[in-house]
């Protein structure tokens, strides 16, 4: 059995995925390592180049993009390692990063079920990591224990792992990270912070490219789902409504304000109508 099992989703990013795994290789010394890719069904050559570059590493290929909760659960049920940990493919890890993780949880209680590194901005600034009402933890220079962080890098014990299962795979995209964050707590572990581990996250790079109709709905209406799951339907209720009464609001200005003959202001366009028809219908998901 492995140490650690680094667990990683890509999509067409053969660029920053190289770079990715590679500092990862360069920057952990400790544990012993195995990093698994599940690829879904890219066209740029990333198969090729993790097989080429890396043959140390077990590539999942995914035939087509199965969205990065069910590639992520592939790698998961395949993992062997102590610690497992879902990493995103557009971090580059600094110095002993993992090395810090580990040995941080190995020293701790075994309630102490998931960590967390310092996220880092390209220009090496903190990289923002709570919800609007949480504290700064991400500014504090020893380890805090926080209620959420953001999955770009997030290393539980194998133990929480099979106590909560895997990621929900009735969410697609986004969201997974909270949800995940959520269930641990639940299940009466604690998530902390690791600040002397420090991992440069690009920041949604690979989501960011251009905009994404699919993946924009798959958010909000994850983001429903997510509010039905954890606080009940009236929340669930009233999140809806909310939405509805702002794509009420929102949509006429963008009409507006747009010219209807870029593709990019279109897309946005039927995204929110997407979103507007599920406020109205009901999803059998929920």
């Amino acid at each position: 059995m492995k140490d650690l099992s680094i667990i990683i989703v890509n999509t067409n990013n053969k660029k920053i995925l190289r770079e990715c795994l590679a500092s990862i290789f360069q920057n952990t010394h400790k544990p012993s390592l195995e990093v698994i890719v599940s690829d879904n069904g890219s066209k740029d050559g990333s198969q090729e180049m993790v097989k080429t570059s890396f043959p140390q590493i077990i590539l999942i290929e995914n035939g087509e993009n199965l969205g990065f909760i069910k590639a992520t659960n592939k790698g998961l049920k395949i993992s062997t390692g102590r610690y497992v940990c879902l990493l995103n493919d557009d971090t580059i890890t600094k110095d002993s990063a993992f090395d810090k993780m580990v040995e941080f949880m190995e020293k701790s209680q075994k309630k102490i079920g998931c960590c967390a590194p310092t996220l880092l901005n390209v220009d090496g600034t903190f990289q923002h990591q709570g919800g609007l009402l949480q504290k700064k933890f991400w500014l504090s220079n020893e380890p805090v224990e926080i209620s959420f962080a953001i999955g770009a890098c997030l290393l539980l014990r194998r133990e929480v792992m099979d106590k909560i299962g895997y990621l929900d795979e009735k969410l697609f995209f986004y969201n997974d990270d909270l949800d995940y964050c959520i269930r641990i707590k639940k299940a009466g572990y604690k998530i902390y912070f690791v600040p002397s581990a420090k991992i440069m996250h690009y920041g949604g790079y690979s989501s960011k490219r251009s905009f994404n109709r699919k993946l924009f709905v798959e958010g909000v209406s994850g983001g429903l789902y997510f509010a039905r799951k954890h606080y009940g339907l009236f929340a669930y209720i009233l999140y809806r409504l909310i939405l509805f009464i702002c794509l009420l609001i929102f949509i006429p200005f963008l009409i507006i304000s747009y010219p209807f003959k870029r593709k990019k202001f279109l897309d946005r366009l039927m995204a929110y109508f997407d979103i507007l028809g599920i406020c109205v219908f009901l999803n059998s998901n929920y």
